[in-house]
């Protein structure tokens, strides 16, 4: 009974001691033949999380399907295991590799298998890597290049062949396309170009042929190149006749003893965003609603937003458009009523494109209008004033000429008096008047020919005097 029970306790013993774990394969490949690959094993546990060093040993053993097999054990109280390969010619050609690794942990008596992983790794003829872009420092990582900027093509090659040219003291020659044209060649894996309008808004293609080798006689004769040299560079005599499909590079005689690689990068020429006017008041009577206008330019498409800083604003550069809103006109209109809250706002437009952002800030200031009396208020009242003053100095004017017109005047026509009668005024004679309308006087007082004498007290005329004919 006992017998029977003791593989199945070892079981449970064996099973608690040995947790689930996993093996993670990467390499750094691919590699040039001749190159050497690193392959990197790594343990995680059922959580997902790496292993730490124990007291316990592990052991990874190491294999790969090439003819001869390479083969590598290692064993330690770690987790992580480095295998470096190196497939050279003429034993190795060159061609697809598959690399295995089996974890196994020490259980006491025995390595118990906790796990296995499997890569393919890809030897090729040709060197390894990808043409980068870089303006202002950065890597590009699209298409899309400002064209008013010089930029730096350079040829990054993976690690394995990085590291192979670098430890063989390699002459290295890199000869530059642009579309089909040749611009010449450069010791190095880099090349500067300056693009020009027209290859703007145009996919154009860089091509970089890089030839490597130990001899100091490390160039190729571009006389191979006359039909790519471009307008720049002076043409030697054509010695082969040029290919017209220039996706592919020219044909050249290449050397064993040679590292030969080639790249190429399409890039789209772009111009930048620039801001041209702002067209709208930014002085706002409180309560008024703002109308700003800019307009820009560069290639298209554009993105923008319209962000609102209470007070004043210093731009740094990092502003950025949560929801950005697409256009092909660069022309943006804003239309916004501030409130009455504060004075001082600042409005950043954020505009940006393929190759380019810029933040404009613009201040806007709100201000409070003093409020004066309408201007009826004063001129009415005054204009109503003067007109009747005016009235009434030409009422009084025309009440003194209307008098003056209709004044009756009473005239003496009493010729038969002597010149030296009393004068006596008008007031005098008007009350003599009355008096003798109630006065009666004798017939024989007077004659047809006028009175026979005249009363020096006042002269009193006859009821019956009349005047005489006028001829």
């Amino acid at each position: 009974m006992h017998q029977k029970a003791a593989p199945v306790i070892f079981l449970i013993c064996l099973a608690k001691s040995v947790s689930p774990t996993s093996v993670n394969l990467s390499q750094d490949g691919p590699g040039i033949l001749g190159s050497t690959i690193l392959f990197r094993a790594q343990l995680y546990d059922d959580h997902g999380a790496k292993l730490v060093a124990s007291d316990t040993p592990h052991r990874f053993i190491w294999t790969d399907n090439a003819i001869p097999p390479h083969k590598f054990t290692e064993t330690g109280d770690f987790s992580t295991s480095l295998w470096n390969v190196t497939y050279k010619a003429p034993q190795y050609s060159p061609g697809e590799y598959e690399i295995e690794v089996r974890a196994q942990k020490w259980v006491g008596f025995f390595y118990w298998d906790i796990g296995s992983q499997r890569i393919t790794i890809n030897v090729t003829v040709l060197l390894n890597g990808e043409m980068e872009v870089i303006q202002n420092n950065t890597i590009l990582g699209g298409k899309y290049i400002s064209y008013n900027q010089e930029v730096l093509h350079r040829i990054r090659l993976l690690e394995p062949d990085a590291k192979l040219l670098s430890e063989n003291d390699t002459i290295i020659n890199t000869y530059w396309f642009l579309g089909c044209s040749y611009y010449g060649s450069t010791q190095d894996l880099s090349f500067t170009f300056n693009y020009t309008k027209d290859d703007l808004d145009r996919t154009v293609l860089m091509r970089a042929l890089v030839v490597a080798g130990k001899e100091t006689n490390n160039t190729i004769d571009e006389d191979s190149f006359s039909g790519y040299v471009a307008d720049n560079i002076s043409q030697p005599e054509s010695t082969v006749a040029p290919d017209n499909n220039c996706e592919d590079f020219p044909i050249v005689p290449k050397d064993p003893n040679k590292y030969y690689g080639y790249f190429k990068r399409n890039v789209i020429p772009s111009a930048p965003v620039q801001v041209g006017t702002i067209a709208g008041a930014t002085w706002l009577k409180m309560g008024e609603v703002l109308h700003l206008n800019l307009t820009c330019s560069g290639s298209s498409p554009f993105y923008h937003c319209v962000r609102f800083q209470v007070g004043e604003y210093n731009v740094t550069g990092n502003e950025t458009c949560s929801q950005a809103r697409p256009t092909t006109n660069c022309q943006i209109a804003v239309t916004r009523y501030l409130g009455q809250k504060n004075t001082k706002y600042t409005v950043l437009f954020i505009i940006s494109n393929a190759v380019s952002k810029t933040v404009t800030p613009v201040g806007v200031t709100q201000y409070n209008e003093k409020h004066h009396p309408q201007l009826s208020v004063i001129v009415v009242p005054i204009t109503c004033s003067v007109l009747a003053i005016v009235l009434i100095i030409f009422g009084v004017a025309y009440y003194i000429q209307s008098r003056n017109r209709y004044k009756i005047e009473v005239a003496d026509f009493d010729f038969s008096r002597n010149s030296d009668t009393e004068y006596k005024s008008f007031k005098e004679r008007l009350r003599d008047a009355f008096s003798s309308a109630f006065t009666r006087v004798k017939d024989d007082e007077y004659s047809e020919e006028g009175p026979s004498h005249y009363s020096g007290g006042g002269g009193v005329w006859s009821p019956t005097r009349k005047y005489g004919s006028m001829q």
